[in-house]
């Protein structure tokens, strides 16, 4: 995956929302539970709909979000370039 562009679509407020998204994924990823039920599942729909602004198909977008470490490894940068 290409981290490129991912630092000029972050500053842009649209992107706010994944930022937060990011964190609370992070935040509850080893929670139990229903929040961390939700936070998967909200950041999936983010990363999802982020993948196909950056080019890719929606079905090459869901298969990478399905896997949990690229959910973990993409949350983690974006968060990181947040601060």
């Amino acid at each position: 995956m290409d981290f490129s562009q991912l630092k000029k679509l972050i500053a842009n407020s649209t992107y706010r929302e994944l930022g937060l998204r990011a964190k609370e994924y992070l935040q509850y990823q080893n929670a139990d539970g229903e929040e961390q039920d939700l936070a998967r599942i909200t950041m999936y729909n983010c990363m999802v709909g982020f993948l196909k602004d950056l080019g890719m198909e929606q079905q090459q977008a869901e298969a990478y979000c399905d896997r949990e470490d690229n959910l973990a490894e993409l949350a983690q940068y974006i968060s990181s370039i947040l601060g």
